[in-house]
């Protein structure tokens, strides 16, 4: 994956700013991926509640595809977030980690769930639980 490249005028300090936060992102998106390939679901649990959204949903999605013992209660916690989107990604990542101790948690979050986005990434991880995905 490439990296940015910091431009070396002297005026640029609120871009440099701007691209040293993009590049660390940037790194942690990698550092994500690297953690699902060799199952380090510790990790991956940290950066759940890293400061960047981008962070948190890519951390997210990670443990739906590595995660192991912990995950489930992890993602579960995540479904009372106040932003609907990690709501949304913790529903489906859920359905994509395939633990069957989810279903009643996901059904009782399906009928408290006021954002229709959400509850269709509910349904959608039900459904996978059933075999359906």
């Amino acid at each position: 994956m490439a990296r940015i490249i910091v431009c070396k005028e002297k005026n640029t300090s609120a871009l440099g700013t701007y691209l040293r936060k993009v590049d660390a992102v940037w790194g942690k998106l990698e550092k994500i991926e690297k953690c699902v390939q060799k199952g380090k679901e510790d990790e991956l649990v940290k950066l759940v509640h890293d400061r960047d959204k981008n962070v948190r949903l890519a951390a997210i999605a990670g443990l739906g595809r590595a995660g192991k013992d912990n995950a489930c209660n992890v993602l579960i916690t995540l479904l009372l977030d106040d932003d609907p989107e990690i709501r949304s990604a913790s529903a489906s990542a859920l359905g994509d980690l395939g633990d069957p101790r989810a279903h009643t948690l996901l059904m009782h979050h399906l009928g408290v769930e006021k954002d229709e986005r959400v509850a269709a990434a509910i349904k959608d991880a039900v459904g996978k639980l059933h075999g359906g995905g």
